[in-house]
């Protein structure tokens, strides 16, 4: 369950499952979905630009896709994942990567690849950790006195806008805004001065810190705390109608699809955590299978309805009426790749649509 933090409006998830049951056969590849491949490779992009990096240092790096990008920049890239099995594929990539929490205990380990990093970053982890103020303190020690702090989060203000309630699960412990990563960030004297909403994951926030008088911020910095502060975002109070205004959308998307399954076939595509919200909500025992492009989640079952997961090849081989889009933030890439399919793509966010 979600809560909001009367003080600063922090939404979080109060009770974290343990990270060593968590990751340690973790089932999700950066390299397999081709949107996050192009993401990362547009960051490397803008961080090499943006700041110039010598030296980088990622945390919750994955099979190491930004990383990759940036040594074809000639960045030295070192990157720390807490994942056994991600974390061996990236090294026989012929990565730089360690396996471990990024925190003080594995910084002894660390510095053996670089003394100090000239940026630190992590997208879409920072908020996987129930003890955020850890991976801070460890970025404290290894930033270069002149370096950059980077992060890419999902953005609070697309989690209440766009209703995006299916990504509140159990990997998600904390929705940052602008408004609570300046707090915490300032706890450990450092400064956000650059931020910019990017469209990952439905919506997420992408900020640039500093030790606090190192830079100046930028007029989009202040925009978007600008626009929290008018929209209320950081108020407690203004969730209020996110509960009951999700349960609605809930409904009107469990009731279509099961009138639908009546006399329809329907499959769903993409076995992610977004997936499994929908279907245990809405009840969908009825789907023939899901479809997902990470070989990792091949002939698995899905949480609570035991659905097969199976491969696009596989969906080849069938043409149900309706397919689910679990996986909606992708579905321009899904339709592109699978584009012999001829049935109808059902999205149930931002807003229920069938094409």
């Amino acid at each position: 369950m979600a809560s909001v933090c009367d003080s600063c409006g922090l939404v979080q998830i109060v009770d974290p499952v343990d990270p060593d049951v968590l990751f340690q056969d973790y089932s999700f590849a950066t390299g397999t979905i081709p949107a996050l491949v192009n993401h990362f490779n547009d960051y490397a992009d803008w961080l090499c630009e943006r700041f110039e990096p010598e030296s980088v240092v990622e945390f919750g790096c994955n099979d190491g896709t930004l990383l990759a990008a940036l040594e074809r920049k000639g960045v030295r890239a070192t990157g720390i994942d807490i994942s056994e099995n991600i974390t061996e594929t990236a090294r026989e990539s012929g990565l730089s990567v360690l396996t471990g929490a990024f925190g003080m205990p594995i910084l002894d380990e660390l510095r053996d690849q670089v003394e100090s990093a000239s940026l630190v970053t992590g997208s879409n982890v920072f908020a996987h950790n129930a003890d955020p103020e850890e991976i801070l303190r460890a970025t404290s020690e290894i930033l270069a006195p002149d370096g950059v702090f980077c992060l890419e989060v999902m953005y609070a203000g697309d989690l209440r806008d766009k209703l995006q309630w299916d990504t509140l699960y159990h990997e998600h412990l904390t929705f940052y805004s602008l408004g609570t990563l300046t707090e915490l960030l300032g706890r450990f004297d450092l400064e956000i001065v650059d931020a910019g909403r990017i469209s990952m994951h439905g919506g997420s926030l992408r900020v640039a810190a500093v030790r606090k008088g190192k830079g100046k911020s930028t007029a989009e910095f202040e925009s978007i705390l600008g626009w929290e502060q008018d929209t209320g975002l950081n108020d407690a109070d203004n969730w209020d109608r996110f509960a009951v205004d999700c349960q609605r959308k809930i409904d009107v998307f469990g009731g279509t699809m099961a009138n639908l399954a009546n006399d329809k076939t329907i499959w769903a595509y993409g076995a992610a955590g977004k997936a499994t919200m929908w279907v245990n909500m809405c009840n969908m025992d009825y789907l023939g299978a899901v479809v997902d492009a990470s070989p990792l989640r091949y002939g698995k079952l899905m949480p609570g309805t035991h659905t097969p997961i199976v491969s696009p090849d596989e969906f080849s081989k069938h043409e149900p009426d309706y397919v689910f889009v679990s996986a909606w933030n992708y579905l321009d890439n899904i339709m592109a790749n699978e584009d012999w399919y001829r049935g109808a793509w059902v999205t149930p966010l931002p807003e229920m649509q069938i094409r």
